[in-house]
């Protein structure tokens, strides 16, 4: 995969004042329920790499986008079609809490 620098500028202007459609894939469902992952948050996740910055892959439509929250972070891998229709395939997480030596 590769970082988009350029591209979600453009992206970010264009989706400015739309609506962003984004389905979650009924796979994709299954394993946020497994994992115990809210689709809020991996819609905000996709909304963020959609107007900040993904990674994707090159010549292809795969994307992954992720968002802190707290001490959550959500990833969601998804795709766009040319109709800018967003789908999502995968959605993981992880916690991490970092404390100082001695606490």
């Amino acid at each position: 995969m590769k970082i988009d620098e350029k591209i979600w500028e453009l992206d970010a202007l264009h989706m400015e004042g739309q609506y962003m459609v984004i389905e979650i894939s009924n796979e994709a469902k299954g394993l946020m329920e497994e994992r115990g992952i809210q689709e809020a948050d991996v819609k905000e996740a996709v909304e963020y790499a959609e107007t900040t910055q993904k990674l994707y892959e090159e010549g292809g439509s795969r994307c992954l986008g992720k968002k802190r929250l707290g001490e959550f972070t959500v990833y969601a891998e998804y795709t766009r079609d040319d109709s800018g229709k967003i789908t999502v395939e995968n959605a993981y997480s992880h916690r991490v809490k970092l404390t100082e030596d001695g606490e």
